[in-house]
Formats: C-alpha cells, sequence, structure tokens
C-alpha cells in the first residue's frame, strides 16, 4: 500500500549542495540501525537530475517514484509489518528524496523485472540486478555499485567436491527462477539436469538441498558465512572454482564469474540514465553505499 504522498521541502545548503526532506514510502528499517538515508543532495546530482526527460518528468508529474525489486535478502525483504527494509529499500528511499519525490516499492519475480521497464510500470529496478547481456536486450544499467560473485552450494555431507563432480548425468542442479544463475549452470554443468524454483522470500534454495529434490544450486559467494550459520542442520559446503570452499569466506580465485550489479532502466532515456548514474556515482565516492553494503550484508544470518 503506497503511502501518503508527503509534500516535499528543499533547504538549500550553500554551494555544495541542497537538503532535501526525507522521502516518505513502502520502507522502514523494523528492529535493524542502519546508516541512515542521506537528505543532503550533492550539487553535481542535484542538477542531473534537474532536467526534463520521458522518465523524470512522470515520476514529477506523479509525484512517485514506482521502483520495482525482487526478493534478494539482505538487499531486499519485507519487515513484519509489510515494509521493505534492505540495501535497495534504503536506495528507493535516498533516490526519491534527491527527486523530492514519494516512493512505492513493488515487488515482482526475476523473470519479469525486465518487463517492468518495457511496460512502464516502473521508473528503475533496484534488486540486487545482475547486469547480463540477455537483459541488456530489453533494458539499460546504471554505472555497476557492486560486484557479485557466485557459489555452487550443496549438503556438506554431500559427496560433491568439485565443479567437475556437479556435471556429471544425473546431478540435479537448481537455480532461482529468473535468475542470472541459470546461465552458469548451463555453462560449468552441461550434462547435469537444471531446472528451477521460485524463490519467493528466499535467498537459497536451502530446501531443494536437503528434501533431495536437488544436489545443488547456486546463489552469492559473499553470503556464505551468513548462510552458513542461518542454515546449519544439515549443514552445507560450497564449490568454487577450485573445489570445496575452506572456512567461511571465499577468496577470489574461489569465486565464480563475478556479476556486476546495477540498476535497471529504461531505454531510450539519457537525461533519467545521467541523473541515476551522477547518484551513483556520488554514492560510491562519498562512501555511502559501502556503509550501506557492510551494514546490511551481515543481518542476512538473522
Amino acid at each position: 500500500m503506497l503511502c501518503a504522498l508527503t509534500l516535499l521541502t528543499v533547504e538549500l545548503a550553500g554551494c555544495g549542495g541542497a537538503r532535501h526532506e526525507l522521502a516518505s514510502g513502502n520502507a522502514g528499517t523494523g528492529k535493524y540501525d542502519p546508516p541512515p538515508v542521506t537528505t543532503h543532495v550533492a550539487k553535481a546530482v542535484a542538477q542531473a537530475c534537474d532536467v526534463s526527460s520521458p522518465t523524470i518528468d512522470r515520476i514529477k508529474h506523479a509525484g512517485v517514484l514506482v521502483w520495482a525489486i525482487g526478493v534478494s535478502p539482505p538487499f531486499s525483504f519485507r519487515l513484519p509489518n509489510g515494509d521493505w527494509a534492505g540495501i535497495e529499500a534504503q536506495n528507493a528511499a535516498e533516490l526519491a528524496t534527491v527527486l523530492g519525490v514519494d516512493f512505492d516499492i513493488t515487488t515482482y519475480e526475476y523473470d519479469v523485472l525486465p518487463e517492468t521497464l518495457t511496460t512502464g510500470q516502473a521508473d528503475i529496478i533496484g534488486a540486487n540486478l545482475f547486469v547480463t547481456d540477455e537483459r541488456k536486450k530489453l533494458i539499460d544499467f546504471s554505472t555497476p555499485y557492486f560486484k557479485v560473485g557466485q557459489l555452487f552450494y550443496v549438503l556438506k555431507s554431500s559427496p560433491y567436491q568439485t565443479i567437475d563432480d556437479l556435471n556429471q548425468r544425473g546431478v540435479r542442479f537448481v537455480y532461482g527462477f529468473g535468475t542470472a544463475q541459470r546461465l552458469l549452470g548451463k555453462k560449468y554443468l552441461p550434462k547435469a539436469t537444471i531446472d528451477s524454483e521460485l524463490l519467493g522470500d528466499k535467498f537459497l534454495l536451502y530446501d531443494a538441498l536437503v528434501s533431495h529434490k536437488a544436489d545443488a544450486t547456486m546463489t552469492d559467494a559473499h553470503a556464505m558465512g551468513a548462510l552458513f550459520k542461518r542454515y546449519s542442520n544439515p549443514p552445507l559446503a560450497t564449490i568454487g572454482l577450485h573445489g570445496r570452499v575452506t572456512g567461511t569466506k571465499a577468496t577470489p580465485e574461489d569465486v565464480i564469474d563475478p556479476f556486476d550489479v546495477a540498476f535497471g532502466l529504461p531505454k531510450g532515456d539519457p537525461g533519467w540514465r545521467h541523473c541515476v548514474n551522477t547518484w551513483v556515482q556520488d554514492m560510491l565516492d562519498s562512501g555511502r553505499m559501502t556503509k550501506r553494503l557492510d551494514y546490511w550484508l551481515p543481518q542476512l544470518a538473522r
């Protein structure tokens, strides 16, 4: 449910930028205490976003930034009251603050996320979205703000030690429906049976492993330690490029095919893309994005 629209005021903050009132929307923090969303808008960002473009004009006319999201804790997940929390929820609040509008976060399965832009249902996708050639055919991407490597996840008690062990007839690999892990399954496990399941509100298809519907699945390498804590009975193991990964953190040599993570944008709107790219670069240069990631990524274990 979209929160009531809040009229936002702008307070000048000298030549260094402006201070905006924090945007209202369907996001919160619940029991979490992340670094707050900034209300200071850098001058370069304000100038880049104070232009006319099809998307910017539509957003400002409606007074709402429509943000498409996919459930991918801790990037995006629901609080008990139904509000959204996580990295992308804070990103949505910050960009709406830049634009001086409210925001509405709407969830979709990953396979239909690009269509939200091509059909005009959303203005931006912020969903731990991997940049892939397949998606580039439908949508544009912002400057990447994170890089995510992958690992295969298996039960620790399973006999699989290497990717070669998984790439055998009779081995069943499952990926989250609509996610980019499908491409890696086909690349590394051409002999295995490859299938998909809806992720829903899950980050890992752990139940498929426990129920023996699948022998292996795949998700982000950075989540390894947190997933080991969350799913410990029975325990998990990970397989990277050089076999089973020891410890609770993968090395760069272990990680499989890192993807750039960026915001999805509609094609044919360079003004909107420049606005978002300038904002992303400011988040990276200021360290805000790093602090946001550093806070939220460990929360996966909760």
